[in-house]
């Protein structure tokens, strides 16, 4: 089975990642004087923690499993309160734009650090995978409870690309039986933590058919494409997929670009 290196620093805990990005954050903030800056003013602590959390999340993967889940819990009410008080400052008039934009980008550092996981891409030839029911039967066995994300069946992946993403619980570490499955499944990967991405084959039909592979986060807006990633298991539950699409295993090479 393949070996992996891992970061394996677990002396961090959640509270030293916050008091790290918090000292910087001061330093980051300006103070002003009068008017809308009054406000402002009034808001630099809510700043602060705002920016703590969004750089934190940032770092989430350093932390052992159960403190990236007590991470992700602190952070979410965290954000809700922080978010509160500035309204309240801010009271009937809008926010500014600076610090609604703050609220933006530590909404979705969260979003992104809750779909963390372990990604496959593909390192050098094409990846074409079959049907995956011996996996999945060996993922139950194994009691596999998290999710997992894998090729269409039959469709070239292409250098650079992901090929499988693998979510686990909540609170839980990664199972190394669990991942050592899922590489046989994808051999010629090399695994990272990451988060949930999906590649999407665009088409110019002016010109004939597929022009790029385009890789997105799964939680962003769907780009036109055919999604070439699907859900295997979600939740511990296996998903029904299709056997592979003939010919599909002869597309040529397309560039892959990320959005």
């Amino acid at each position: 089975m393949p070996t992996m290196t891992t970061n394996d620093n677990r002396a961090m805990t959640w509270a030293g990642l916050l008091g790290k990005w918090s000292e910087f954050a001061r330093g980051a903030v300006a103070l002003p004087d009068d008017g809308e800056g009054g406000r402002v003013k009034r808001a630099v602590p809510e700043i602060i923690a705002l920016q703590s959390i969004t750089h934190a999340l940032g770092e989430l993967h350093e932390l052992s499993a159960d403190e990236q889940a007590l991470g992700l819990d602190r952070a979410e009410i965290g954000i809700r309160e922080h978010a509160a008080a500035v309204h309240a400052i801010w009271g009937d008039e809008p926010l500014h734009p600076m610090v609604a934009e703050l609220i933006d980008d530590a909404l979705a550092a969260l979003a992104l650090a809750s779909s963390a996981g372990l990604e496959w891409t593909v390192d050098g030839d094409p990846l074409v995978t079959g049907h995956p029911a011996e996996l999945l039967e060996a993922l139950a066995e194994v009691g596999f409870r998290g999710d997992l994300f894998l090729p269409t069946p039959g469709v070239p992946i292409f250098a650079g690309a992901p090929a499988a993403f693998c979510r686990f619980p909540k609170g839980e570490d990664d199972d190394p039986t669990v991942v050592g499955l899922v590489w046989t499944h994808v051999e010629g990967t090399t695994p990272a933590p990451g988060i949930a991405r999906q590649v999407y084959r665009q088409f110019d039909f002016a010109k004939g058919g597929p022009v790029r592979d385009l890789v997105v986060p799964l939680e962003s807006d769907l780009p036109a494409g055919q999604p070439l990633l699907v859900p295997a298991v979600l939740a511990g539950e296996a998903q029904t997929i299709t056997l592979p699409i003939p010919g599909a295993d002869r597309q040529s090479p397309l560039p892959v670009e990320f959005g």
